[in-house]
């Protein structure tokens, strides 16, 4: 099975940091993936401030509510229609912090210094495919595991999504200082040189 256009290195490590400098295909562009622990720290941050701000918007609905209670409101007492608003309020709440995220980046991209792009041509997603990026979100749990699973292997692509990644922007290379030869990269091709593999007995 071949490896990915992403994946494959460009021979080149970022000065800064060490880590490897990939390639836009479409573009060209030289670029730096996010570390593992920055990825999944700043989406942690960004689960939070969603929460925050959810939690926010539940307590102005209960309190909306209450006051229907008190004037006798038929309404106030469809738990329905409530477990209903809540529910729309999350999803949207989701897709317009999505939105922000997919043009002007989330506090977790600030936070960790990095930000989510097209793996083919370096682009963001923009507001509406943002949105629709964020809804995924909702799986949760699936999210903690394989973005726990990335920090863990090193990794730190958009593990649900693999279109995009997230840049370090604060690399070397997003610096401007230019990358290095990697060291490793002439034993490795050597190393995976049919010649070059050891004989069995």
């Amino acid at each position: 099975m071949s490896k990915p256009k992403h994946q494959t290195s460009t021979g080149l490590v970022d000065a800064a940091t060490g880590r490897p400098v990939r390639r836009h295909p479409e573009t060209g562009a030289y670029y730096v993936k996010a570390s593992g622990s920055a990825h999944f720290w700043g989406r942690v941050l960004d689960a939070l401030v969603f929460l925050v701000a959810y939690s926010v918007l539940t307590v102005i609905v209960a309190v909306a509510r209450n006051a229907m209670l008190d004037s006798g409101s038929l309404l106030a007492f469809n738990d329905g229609f409530w477990l209903s608003l809540y529910a729309i309020l999350w999803f949207a709440g989701l897709y317009a912090y999505g939105m922000i995220w997919g043009t002007k980046g989330s506090v977790g991209d600030a936070a960790a210094g990095m930000r989510s792009v097209r793996i083919k041509d370096g682009t963001t997603a923009g507001p509406w495919l943002g949105g629709w990026r964020a809804i995924c979100w909702s799986f949760f749990p699936f999210f903690v595991v394989m973005v726990v699973a990335a920090a863990f292997s090193g990794g730190s692509g958009e593990t649900w999504d693999p279109k995009f990644t997230a840049v370090d922007r604060r690399s070397g290379l997003a610096q401007g200082r230019q990358p290095v030869p990697d060291p490793k990269a002439p034993a490795n091709q050597a190393a995976a040189e049919p010649g070059n593999f050891p004989h069995k007995n």
